[in-house]
């Protein structure tokens, strides 16, 4: 945020605070929204989040060095507020997606990608920008957030694939006749 921003450390801070406390309000958001309306279709909810995410970082990257500080912790905040809904959702779509013999399995694998994902994205980002700021130094950060906008539109479309799918796989599990 100092670098892309120049906000203050303190400033930056308190931006990532928030953009925390907005992730979990977030999180707890998508859970009762896929409930209470998507009937347990999580990856629709995930839709939406996306969609989220997607505005709410070009609305950060459109705004000009000098925006009030309040107003950048607003935005992100609430990219943070979609963020995090399809991280808490993905195991869940997974899980549902698969047979009941699966479910353990499906979640597993989101779980496998996504730690793996922390460990890439940061070393991406840190090397995207290192990169960048040897060619034009005034925007690496611009183009780690189109890259942002870019993961977001991608993943809007993949669960867009799943729409028509049912809220959970378990009736269309074959189940073997037991043998004594």
């Amino acid at each position: 945020m100092k670098e892309a921003r120049g906000m203050s450390l303190t400033g930056a801070g308190w931006t990532v605070a928030v953009f925390e406390i907005f992730g979990i309000l977030g999180m707890l958001w998508s859970g009762w929204f896929t409930d209470r309306f998507m009937k347990g279709k999580a990856h629709r909810t995930c839709v939406f989040c996306m969609i989220g995410v997607a505005v709410f970082m070009t609305l950060f990257l459109v705004m000009p060095v000098g925006t009030p500080m309040w107003l950048m912790i607003i935005v992100l905040a609430m990219a943070g507020f979609f963020i995090y809904g399809p991280q808490a959702l993905i195991g869940i779509a997974a899980a549902n997606q698969a047979t009941n013999r699966a479910a353990a399995t499906a979640n597993g694998l989101t779980g496998l990608f996504g730690y793996a994902s922390g460990i890439v994205s940061g070393l991406g980002v840190g090397y995207m920008v290192d990169l960048i700021n040897q060619t034009n130094p005034d925007k690496s950060w611009d183009y780690v957030f189109m890259g942002m906008i870019g993961i977001a539109i991608i993943g809007t479309l993949v669960f867009m694939t799943m729409w028509s799918a049912k809220a959970d796989g378990y009736e269309d599990e074959q189940v073997e006749p037991k043998t004594e």
